[in-house]
């Protein structure tokens, strides 16, 4: 979705053909460094607190607040303060989950298993991520001008990008009652060499 917002903030705006933001790449980098500050800061705090809390607790939690700050965005990204506001609520939600994925990989697999564990969580974050990039591409697509063969894309384009994000937010949150139930890996009997 940020990289997404990028195009938002990029492409001009020119009435009934552009709905896009017309930034500077510079002005959009210092926009832009809010939520992603946001992301970071929540991230390394949940993460210094992640032993004292119960994990799935907080990942919904995230989840939860990942998919309020995707539909907000959806509504509210007519510009800067709009949507710094929006993306720093949905980034604050993507902090917590980044911060508690991995404690969910290590939390259901064997020891053994970590370092695929790891790897399948990161090949399966790249696939989503593609698939969610060509739905979100689908529907900028449907909801353009076309003018000498460049695509401009109107503002219902991007609302239904950042909702697009609400929605597979959704699912991931669905998805997440079927995690296994955490172990807690300082218990595992460690092997005697």
């Amino acid at each position: 979705m940020p990289g997404l917002a990028i195009l938002l903030a990029l492409f001009p705006h020119i009435p009934g053909v552009s709905a896009g933001l017309g930034w500077t790449a510079q002005h959009n980098a210092v926009v832009s460094v809010s939520w992603n500050l946001v992301m970071f800061g929540t991230g390394l705090f949940v993460s210094r607190f992640l032993r004292l809390l119960h994990p799935r607790k907080v990942w919904i939690a995230g989840l939860v607040v990942m998919t309020v700050g995707y539909t907000l965005v959806g509504f509210f990204h007519a510009d800067e303060v709009e949507l710094m506001l929006t993306s720093c609520v949905a980034d604050i939600g993507s902090g917590i989950v980044v911060a508690t994925a991995p404690v969910h990989v290590v939390g259901v697999v064997s020891r053994d298993e970590q370092g695929l564990g790891s790897g399948m969580l990161n090949m399966l974050i790249s696939l989503f991520g593609a698939i969610v990039t060509a739905g979100a591409y689908a529907l900028l697509t449907a909801h353009s001008t076309v003018v000498d063969g460049t695509a401009f894309y109107q503002d219902a384009g991007y609302a239904w990008v950042f909702w697009l994000g609400a929605l597979v937010t959704l699912l991931a949150l669905a998805l997440s009652l079927f995690i296994p139930r955490l172990r807690d890996p300082e218990l595992d009997d460690v092997p005697s060499g």
